[in-house]
């Protein structure tokens, strides 16, 4: 499972921090659940990472474009911070 692993300043600006493939090197835990417990416990408590969609990554991996690649990491992460704020009030 491919992850987006970001930051959210005071200022509300959201920087990339990583893309993390969760899947163990011996193929087990293909959903990347192992990962997403052990990032739960950060500071953060998770917060700041999002599981990629199947079809987000399909179109990740099909384009070339590096701006178009930009926008479908934006909108997931957007997707995911909206969600959890919404939770989180």
């Amino acid at each position: 499972m491919l992850f987006i692993e970001y930051d959210v300043n005071s200022e509300g600006e959201i920087e990339l921090v990583a893309l993390i493939n969760a899947v163990e090197e011996d193929g087990q835990d293909p959903e990347g659940e192992a990962w997403l417990a052990w990032r739960a416990t950060h500071d953060d408590e998770g917060m700041g990472c999002v599981g990629v969609s199947p079809a987000a990554l399909k179109a990740m991996e099909s384009t070339e474009d590096p701006e178009e690649l930009l926008a479908i990491v934006e909108r997931v992460i957007l997707a995911d911070r909206a969600s959890k704020e919404e939770v989180a009030s």
